[in-house]
């Protein structure tokens, strides 16, 4: 999996709990996805060992170049409300 200096240096130490295998499972399986105006894309994907919490995953523009990765709890919230995919 290819990533970004910011992703290999910044991302473990403020979010540790995101394990390289569920960003795998995300960007393999996600439950929405959307390109941002940077040309960023996003992935989203609920996470079943952290109680279906919502993983999002951005990549640089090719999609495959992970950039970030935190547990997103605004999309989860939406999501239990029934205004996002599940």
């Amino acid at each position: 999996m290819k990533s970004t200096d910011y992703f290999r240096t910044v991302v473990p130490q403020k979010h540790p709990e995101v394990r390289l295998e569920w960003i795998q499972r995300v960007l393999a399986n996600p439950v929405k996805q959307t390109t941002q105006e940077d040309g960023r894309i996003v992935y989203w994907g609920n996470i079943a060992e952290k109680e279906g919490r919502a993983l999002r995953v951005v990549t640089l523009e090719d999609g495959g170049t992970v950039h970030n990765a935190f547990f997103d709890r605004s999309f989860y919230r939406r999501q239990l409300r029934g205004e996002e995919p599940q």
